[in-house]
């Protein structure tokens, strides 16, 4: 007997599961209703695709599609994301992602938005119809915002093109609260941004989103290892690759990742460019001016001893007689000190086009050789610029909030990031004192952004994920009642 009255009480339980979930509210938890599913998923689904898998091994074929369907929905993420996200279906990707809401705890509806956007990514040919459904589910997914939702925002930007913005927010899934930021989010963001940088060759940063990420362990060490080969670390030996790549289980994707590390490394890059310029020419000035064009070609981590040369060159050059001579004679007839000026604004323009390269290519300040005017000038302006980025940004973010003009919750977010980045990158470059005038500039805005987030908006996950990153600043170069503050703050949940 065909277990009709089974089917068709889950196919009518599935719909009231649905429409209770349409009609919660924001504040509601969905463990209730991952409850009920799973009850669900015991009582009839289980035994009617048992019942129909021993009709269909007793020859009754009639089974077949109803045994189909019962393992589908047993197993709704597997066949989410090994059949409809492949195939580019959202739609589809999004409905079985919704049956497997179990995998994403508290973010139901940002799994649903995530799956609907890797489909969408995957598709060749997306329609403007796919795209409006993606757009709805992440709109969904923003009321409130949370982990899953954020990767969605950022793999629909990855179908956009928009690869910084897709980088930036599946990276930031780390700063989340675990409990407003599922495994799954988290492994799959992990996933997105070690495929997109080793595609782009930054080997460095697969070093370091696999050592720091979470989930995918076997696949991260894997492009751990690739990356170490490429890079011509020592001790990168083949059979450690090959024994991830096995283990990762992911043998079609990342067959060519194996061949190219497989194959001898590459010759780190070596200072021949550099060197060339260093040629001990009889003219300073000359020496200066091909040093300060051989930075175009400086090789990736030789940036801070390339500066420096060059910084020492030009002081060299600018103190030389030779020059003072050369520009006292073209001075002639407009004035004593014409050509001192002139010295002094050819010295601005050096310094300020070494600080923009300095700051294009991340210098480390500390790296730079000491004693230098030059190196000094560029330091400080350097710092300078570093610290008007961050105190305009956190200015503005004072104004909006004293306007109470709200962004939506994938933007709150991003303007956070955005500031976050700038801290980080400063701190990098400038050493502690620099991330500490960062945080003295961004302490008060972020506070009261979070504090507004949570208590009147409701976007508690990335009001906590602000509080945390303050936390973590707060303990190394905040005070005391920054710390309590903040700890407080975190406490207070997502």
């Amino acid at each position: 007997m065909i277990p009709f009255g089974a089917i068709i009480g889950v196919i009518v339980a599935l719909r009231l599961l649905s429409r209770n979930q349409e009609g919660q509210s924001q504040q509601a938890s969905p463990y209730a209703t991952n409850s009920s599913y799973l009850f669900l998923t015991i009582v009839l689904v289980i035994p009617s695709t048992l019942f129909t898998l021993f009709g269909l091994l007793a020859g009754v074929w009639f089974f077949a599609p109803f045994t189909l369907l019962g393992i589908a929905l047993c197993f709704p993420w597997t066949v989410a994301r090994h059949v409809f996200i492949p195939l580019g279906w959202p739609r589809w990707a999004s409905r079985f992602s919704y049956l497997a809401m179990m995998s994403w705890g508290s973010d139901a509806r940002g799994g649903q938005a995530l799956a609907a956007a890797w489909a969408l990514l995957r598709a060749r040919n997306p329609s403007a119809e796919a795209r409006a459904y993606v757009e709805a589910k992440l709109e969904a997914a923003d009321s409130p915002l949370r982990g899953a939702g954020i990767v969605a925002h950022g793999l629909m930007a990855a179908s956009r093109g928009d690869l910084e913005t897709a980088r930036v927010l599946c990276r930031s899934v780390s700063l989340l609260d675990r409990r407003v930021a599922p495994r799954l989010a988290r492994k799959l963001a992990l996933e997105w941004c070690l495929a997109d940088a080793a595609a782009h060759g930054r080997w460095r940063e697969v070093l370091v989103i696999s050592q720091k990420g979470s989930g995918s362990y076997s696949l991260a060490a894997f492009f751990r290892a690739s990356a170490r080969r490429l890079l011509a670390e020592p001790h990168a030996g083949r059979v450690v690759l090959i024994s991830w790549w096995v283990l990762a289980l992911r043998w079609w994707a990342t067959w060519p990742l194996l061949k190219r590390a497989w194959r001898t490394p590459p010759r780190r890059a070596s200072l021949l460019d550099l060197e060339a310029g260093e040629t001990q020419a009889a003219d300073r000035l000359a020496r200066a001016l091909e040093l300060h064009a051989a930075l175009a070609r400086v090789p990736a981590g030789h940036e801070a001893l390339a500066l420096s040369a060059a910084a020492v060159a030009w002081d060299e050059a600018l103190d030389s007689s030779k020059v003072h001579d050369l520009a006292a004679e073209r001075a002639q007839g407009v004035g004593p000190l014409a050509g001192a000026e002139a010295l002094d604004v050819l010295g601005d323009e050096v310094a300020e086009e070494l600080a923009a390269w300095a700051l294009a290519r991340e210098v480390k300040l500390a790296q730079l050789e000491p004693g230098s005017d030059m190196v000094e000038n560029v330091a400080y302006r350097v710092r300078n610029e570093l610290l008007e980025r961050i105190e305009s940004a956190a200015q503005d973010m004072t104004y909006r909030l004293a306007e109470r003009r709200p962004l939506p919750s994938e933007e709150e977010w991003r303007h956070f990031l955005a500031l976050q980045h700038q801290c980080t990158l400063a701190t990098s470059l400038g050493g502690l004192e620099v991330r500490r005038l960062a945080f003295d500039a961004v302490n008060v805005p972020l506070c009261n952004l979070g504090a507004w987030l949570f208590n009147e908006r409701q976007e508690k996950a990335i009001a906590n994920g602000m509080f945390r990153w303050l936390l973590e600043e707060s303990r190394d170069v905040g005070t005391e009642e920054d710390c309590r503050r903040y700890q407080n703050n975190v406490g207070c949940g997502a």
